[in-house]
């Protein structure tokens, strides 16, 4: 049963003017059986898609749909919006996928490391690839996948190819076999790949939860059951489906189990 595992991220990786109203990176993943994401997934995002417009090539774009810009204008009218959101959680709540994100908290990282910190979405690509492999692991040792992420630029989809082609050979610092992931590329945000887009709907609201914790977040409380977890423990999402670096605070052990 072969996965696919769309990735795409909230914030940006700068690490020299970290902002203040924003300071992390996060690099969020959905996965998919391959054949599900292709017969149901896909479908659904597009059903939406025909629902709200008539037609199937707007992008679902997070930031475009908070900001209410472009196609998204529409959401300035509060019965629409509300029927918006609606369709949206219930499209992320329906569909049978697992998430994965690592967050990382950029200030502490400059803290911690100075001028040796690595670039927030390399090193959250690492995280990713450990936990996307020892997904498949637990589920048989048979199991394979391949990674898509969305495209940044010529030279930032090299650097990060570069970066994915060194974990397959070496293995990262916990996962030395990461020979189930068969093959990772970019797609350009106008291919209009729902996984891509299913991503981007994830990122913020599980970035957003990670800054403040303890703050009300309605679309985190619907994605956090999608968030991989410690086998026979649900709620228990650090350190499995979520990696936050460096150490998270009590707060978010106390929040993410």
């Amino acid at each position: 049963m072969p996965y696919v595992l769309f990735m795409d991220e909230s914030g940006d990786h700068n690490l020299a003017n970290v902002r203040k109203d924003f300071p992390v990176f996060c690099l969020t993943g959905c996965v998919f059986e391959k054949e599900y994401y292709k017969q149901v997934a896909r479908p659904s995002v597009e059903d939406l898609k025909q629902r709200f417009w008539g037609r199937t090539d707007v992008i679902l774009h997070s930031s475009e749909i908070r900001k209410q810009k472009g196609a998204f204008s529409f959401l300035g009218d509060e019965d629409k919006r509300r029927e918006f959101y609606e369709a949206i959680n219930n499209l992320i709540e329906n569909l049978q996928f697992t998430a994965l994100a690592a967050v990382i908290l950029k200030n502490k990282h400059n803290q911690r490391y100075g001028d040796v910190a690595r670039n927030p979405y390399h090193l959250s690509l690492e995280f990713m690839v450990e936990r996307y492999s020892m997904f498949m692991h637990r589920r048989s040792r048979f199991e394979t996948g391949y990674m898509m992420a969305e495209s940044r630029g010529k030279n930032e989809d090299a650097q990060l190819k570069n970066e994915f082609d060194h974990y397959l050979k070496f293995g990262t610092r916990y996962q030395n076999d990461l020979g189930n992931i068969t093959n990772f590329w970019m797609e350009k945000k106008q291919a209009n790949i729902a996984g891509l887009q299913i991503a981007d709907l994830l990122a913020y609201p599980i970035a957003a939860k990670v800054l403040r914790p303890k703050a009300e977040n309605k679309a985190f409380e619907i994605i956090a059951p999608k968030i991989d977890h410690k086998p026979a423990q649900n709620t228990k999402i650090l350190g499995y489906g979520l990696k936050i670096f460096p150490s998270p605070s009590w707060e978010h052990t106390t929040v993410f189990g």
